[in-house]
């Protein structure tokens, strides 16, 4: 008999991403926002609460936030697995988000290890000995050079609620998309077109890799493909038609679909501020996709995406660096 899962779910791909653009662009009243809040639980594990050792909020400067989507669903022996990993670098004095998605396939240096291996085994224990939201993070900021302190996870099921309760998203879906995975009950089946995706869709779509593109393929000119390209496409989709759309009777529900399966390390007050700070986010003008530069390469006959660490230096400085505070470390605020 299969032993239910009582822990919190582990969060699902870029839901505190949608969460955050759904929050801020529908100019949520101080209430809802307080009432959403006020439900979620911060983790206070001291393991979790050490990262932010010696770490402030700059309110005139930026943060950076780790969006993690963990595959870890009841009923199914997958063990602890990161599918994706998107940072979110916020402007808090500008009002602008950008965000980048890194490959879970990215070819890393582990600190405290002296070893390289993929980006998503960092956060399995059970492959590293100290493997967890800690070493992950430790391991971006080595990979992008900058303070990645916070962190924030959402689950499947509050996903698919989310995208229903604002009416399903209108997207091109750029192919035809098959697959069946019987071990985990993994179904997507979705046809080529222009369509209305409703929540079940939407998950299909932003999950599918099973193709020659996999998660991440980048071609001659830079253009990046996959299933990397497909999250951050859904969500500048539904950032455009919420902005479009605003209806605040709509926020009670999503507070109902996400207060509790939520996870994070920032407290209440800070996104309780952060949430008033973007709450008039317009996501044409105020909200930008870097793409990773990297490309897949096999070393000792594994396949990785390897980083163009000159190309990615120039994107990080340009894009994620405030150049009039730029820190000298990354254990300092940005």
């Amino acid at each position: 008999m299969k032993q239910k899962n009582k822990k919190r779910k582990k969060i699902a791909p870029i839901l505190w991403t949608l969460f955050i653009i759904i929050m801020l662009i529908c100019g949520v009243s101080v209430w809802y926002i307080f009432r959403l809040l006020n439900d979620i639980r911060p983790i206070q594990s001291p393991e979790i609460q050490g990262i932010r050792k010696n770490f402030k909020i700059n309110w005139g400067g930026r943060i950076n936030i780790l969006l993690m989507g963990c595959d870890s669903r009841e009923g199914y022996d997958l063990g602890i697995r990161s599918d994706t990993l998107i940072v979110a670098n916020l402007d808090l004095k500008d009002k602008t988000v950008r965000v980048m998605s890194i490959p879970r396939d990215t070819r890393v240096y582990v600190p405290d290890h002296d070893t390289y291996d993929k980006m998503n085994s960092t956060i399995n224990p059970n492959y590293f000995s100290n493997g967890g939201i800690p070493l992950t993070l430790r391991t971006l900021e080595h990979l992008l050079g900058i303070p990645i302190k916070l962190y924030a996870m959402l689950d499947f099921e509050a996903f698919e609620q989310v995208v229903d309760i604002l009416g399903g998203v209108m997207l091109e879906v750029e192919k035809d998309m098959y697959y069946y995975d019987p071990t985990d009950g993994t179904m997507i089946n979705l046809k080529e077109g222009y369509q209305q995706l409703d929540g079940h869709k939407a998950l299909q779509y932003v999950r599918f890799r099973w193709d020659h593109q996999g998660d991440y393929t980048r071609d001659y000119d830079g253009q990046v493909y996959g299933r990397v390209s497909r999250q951050l496409k859904f969500l500048s989709a539904l950032a455009g038609q919420i902005a479009e759309n605003r209806n605040i009777l709509r926020i009670n529900h999503i507070i109902n679909a996400v207060a509790k399966k939520f996870e994070t390390n920032m407290d209440t007050a800070e996104m309780l501020k952060l949430a008033i700070l973007f709450k008039d986010l317009n996501p044409e003008t105020q909200f930008k996709v870097v793409n990773f530069p990297g490309d897949i390469d096999y070393i000792h006959d594994i396949s990785y995406v390897v980083t163009d660490e000159e190309e990615l230096s120039k994107l990080i400085h340009s894009e994620f660096i405030d150049q009039t505070n730029i820190p000298e470390d990354p254990e300092t605020n940005e």
